[in-house]
């Protein structure tokens, strides 16, 4: 599980990372060209746009896995440790049937004659590579959402690394040590608290 977790996390963040960061890209240089040399990238809004679609979806997962979405707990203060077990398994299991239902119907929409025969108007992409977006993210929550049911099942903590650090936890799944990424904010930290 925890390998999974590992291959899961170093992919939804590069694609996440990619996409903002090309988004990013297109932006500055497409700025700086109109600015500096009257230069008008044409196609550069239709593709920072989809660009930041795709960092949206990706971005969910991310959230997700760090169990970040908005919730609202009602019953859990009420409820001793077992019941609150059994109350994230229904959670996890409803989560995973509205993925699956709606997944599935993203991956439907591609195929849809409207999705395959509309070009984007400056990009000229066909319009289910935009759509795209769509199962891609939810495929990848459902993914991320079958692995806390599992966790939830087995009775080890879902969202392990709410007591650990973002940092750690990041750094943990990217390859890095975390100790080494802690050093080093803890010496930045001095640096800028030197000044």
């Amino acid at each position: 599980m925890h390998r999974l977790d590992r291959v899961l996390t170093r992919v939804e963040n590069v694609l996440a990372a990619a996409t903002l960061g090309a988004a990013t890209v297109i932006a500055i240089v497409a700025i700086l060209l109109r600015y500096l040399f009257g230069i008008f990238l044409w196609w550069s809004e239709e593709a920072i746009i989809y660009l930041i679609i795709y960092s949206t979806f990706l971005g969910a997962v991310i959230t997700l896995r760090h169990n970040e979405h908005v919730n609202v707990d009602v019953f859990g203060p009420f409820l001793r440790a077992r019941g609150k077990r059994a109350l994230a398994i229904i959670a996890a299991a409803v989560t995973v049937v509205y993925l699956v239902c709606i997944g599935a119907l993203a991956w439907l929409l591609l195929f849809e004659p409207f999705s395959t025969s509309t070009i984007t108007p400056s990009l000229k992409l066909p319009l289910w590579v935009v759509e795209l977006a769509v199962p891609i993210g939810l495929t990848l929550m459902l993914v991320r959402a079958l692995e806390i049911l599992v966790r939830n099942a087995r009775g080890v903590e879902a969202f392990a690394e709410g007591e650990r650090s973002l940092l750690e936890v990041e750094a943990e799944a990217t390859g890095l040590d975390p100790r080494d990424v802690e050093r080093s904010v803890k010496r930045d930290d001095e640096e800028e608290n030197g000044r």
